[in-house]
């Protein structure tokens, strides 16, 4: 069973995600788009494993407080385009605690360093030479949960779909 760690987006990302994506769209020959139902943040891919139990069990001990992200910027890594996220503490602590307690159940996963984003598309090959102009509207969401996602094919499509749910904790407030 191939597993990753995510952030699924809200409803109002999403939308802000995918417009750019359709800039890159019009600017593009040929690319792979990411499915708008698979667009997420990830924040570990810990790739095939026998059962997701010990991820989940790893998931349960993380504890997070809601926090805000907000998308910012857009970029390519070769032929990969992806939205950007502003620089955010919470945000990083967040991977690095699921990380650590993947750790302390002995599960692998991908090492290297997290660096936010959202994958727009793959194999691109733009209609002009150099770099595409993209808009990324500044839009914000609460993460109020992370998800242990399964990743396969079906009927030759890309589907990702949840497994495992830890919501942030809810503080009580004071009386």
């Amino acid at each position: 069973m191939r597993l990753f760690v995510a952030i699924t987006l809200s409803p109002a990302f999403r939308q802000a995600v995918l417009e750019t994506m359709e800039q890159l769209r019009a600017q593009c020959a040929s690319g792979s788009f990411t499915r708008p139902e698979n667009l997420h943040i990830t924040l570990a891919f810990l790739g095939e494993l026998p059962s997701p139990i010990p991820a989940r069990q790893a998931l349960e001990q993380v504890d997070f407080a809601p926090f805000p992200i907000m998308l910012e910027g857009t970029g390519h890594y070769g032929d990969l385009w992806w939205a950007g996220l502003r620089r955010s503490p919470q945000l990083l602590n967040l991977s690095e605690q699921v990380r650590r307690e993947l750790d302390k159940q002995g599960i692998s996963f991908d090492r290297k360093p997290f660096r936010p984003h959202i994958t727009l598309a793959r194999r691109t090959v733009l209609l002009s030479p150099g770099c595409a102009s993209l808009q990324l509207e500044p839009v914000s969401m609460q993460v109020e949960s992370i998800v242990l996602m399964k990743s396969q094919r079906v009927q030759g499509r890309l589907l990702y779909s949840p497994v495992f749910r830890r919501e942030a904790r809810q503080d009580s407030p004071s009386d």
